[in-house]
Parts: C-alpha cells; structure tokens; sequence
C-alpha cells in the first residue's frame, strides 16, 4: 500500500519525465515496488529525499527511473468487443477497399504482445469467414527489449487468455507438455507479424499504416502535452482511410485531425486537414 511520500514522489518525478500522474494511480504499487528496490540496490538508506538528491546529481539515473515505470499489464482480446467491432467493421471494410493487396498496422506499445497476436487472430477469423486472400502485415513495437523478447517466443500464461473462447484457444495456441497453464501461439499467427524495438516518444516507423493502435499508453500515461505532440506526428503514418485505436477508458485531447467513428470503441479517423502533413 503506497504512502503519502510515496505518492508525493511520484506527483515530483513523473512530469519531468513527460508522464501524468492520474495515469499512475492505479498501477502505482508495480512502480513503486521497482523504485524501492532501486534505491535499495544504490544503498540509499535516506528514502527519497536522498534519492530525488541522487537523481539531481547524476543525470543519467533518469534513464534507470523511466524504465522503472514500464506498465506491463495485457491480454489478449482485451475489451473483447472492441476486438469484435474491429474484426468485423473496421477490418472488414479495409480489407474490401485494399483488395488484393495488403494491409498495414501498427501495435504502438505492444508488451508481451498480446495485441500484436490479438490482430492476427481477427485477420484469421475474417479471411477464413470471407474467403479473403488480402495479406496483413503487423509491426509490433515497444521500447523495452525483454517483453519483445518474451512475444517473438509467444508462450502465455493461461490468465493472458481468459478473453479467448475455448474454439479460440484451441484453434490459436497448444498446451505447453511440461506446463500446468502456460500456452504457446501457433506459428502461422507469428507470420504476420515483425517485432522491432522502437520508442515513440523518440520517433515513428517509416511506413504509413490503415490501421493503428496505441492503447493504454500514450492517452493513460504520458502529459497533454506529448498526447499532442504525438497525435501531429501521426497524420503523416496513417492512410486516407486509416484509424486509430485507443484504450476504453481513454480520450483524444482536443484536436480538428481525428474524427470519431466509435465512442464506445473509441476509434478515430484522421482528417488529413490540409497544411498538417
């Protein structure tokens, strides 16, 4: 359970790295565990005071306090029917304007990629329903090299799948033998898939996409002012009839650049307003 002062750090540090507080308050202990064992491994006995006055001395221990605050929380289908409405809707329809060709998108964040795996997975379903032979290429990235060492290996605790139905969980993944409950992705869902280390605060792929998702990251996390910053960059990677996908419980600051196609799903289109390219 996380004090006032371990509060009062986090409200001090966190804009200074571009983050929000509010984003932080629910997974606040997983931060401040690794923050704790931090100061213990500097043997700084002081609590926080001596390490806000360590931070201030030495610059580069910012780089070790950003990575302490990495939310690695994901599953797969999370929000199920958003993954519905997108699969059926919003995949459905790229898929008849590209065809034949293929279709690009972006997991922004992926973690242990979940999401990455979940967009295959609806790509499957679509072109087995549909008779489709439109490709799909997904790029799945995130700053930090372990979870993206953990998704190219693809084995999941049975937890991560609790959205998925039996079908789903039979026809995607196959019990690990030497495992009670870890599961492993079948092969062909990898296919689609490229897993880069990539920090968009830094930059953006060099490629432009239909289809993005950036949930429960940027619109959770980060400060208005880079949600902004992140939004402009945006319109020059996304196609005329690209979207955006964001978390459910998050918003769009406001902005004339995106215009809203589903408020429960909370997906965007961009307006490819002219003078913002």
């Amino acid at each position: 359970m996380s004090s006032n002062k371990d509060i009062a750090f986090l409200q001090w540090a966190l804009p200074k790295m571009g983050y929000r507080w509010e984003g932080f308050r629910k997974p606040r202990s997983q931060v401040l565990k690794r923050i704790r064992e931090r100061m213990q491994h500097l043997e700084l006995s002081g609590g926080y005071p001596e390490y806000k006055k360590y931070l201030l001395a030495h610059p580069d221990e910012w780089k070790q306090l950003d990575q302490l605050c990495d939310v690695t929380i994901s599953k797969f289908y999370r929000d199920r029917k958003v993954w519905e409405y997108l699969r059926d809707d919003i995949l459905a329809d790229l898929f008849s304007k590209v065809a034949p060709g293929s279709i690009s998108v972006w997991s922004a964040g992926c973690c242990n990629g979940e999401e990455a795996y979940s967009i295959s997975m609806i790509s499957e379903q679509l072109s087995v329903r549909n008779s489709n032979t439109n490709k799909i290429e997904i790029l799945a990235t995130d700053r930090n090299p372990e979870v993206l060492k953990r998704a190219r290996i693809g084995r999941y605790p049975a937890g991560a799948l609790k959205e998925l139905t039996k079908q789903e969980t039979e026809t995607f993944f196959h019990k690990i033998d030497d495992s009670e409950n870890d599961y492993q992705i079948g092969d062909r869902l990898k296919l689609r898939i490229t897993f880069e280390k990539g920090d968009i605060r830094n930059s953006l792929p060099n490629q432009e996409f239909d289809l993005i998702l950036c949930r429960n990251l940027v619109f959770t996390y980060f400060t208005k002012e880079r949600q902004l910053h992140f939004l402009n960059r945006l319109i020059s990677i996304l196609s005329s009839d690209g979207c955006l996908v964001i978390g459910s419980n998050e918003d769009l600051p406001k902005t004339n650049n995106f215009e809203l196609v589903s408020k429960s799903h909370r997906i965007y289109k961009c307006s490819k307003v002219s003078g913002n390219r």
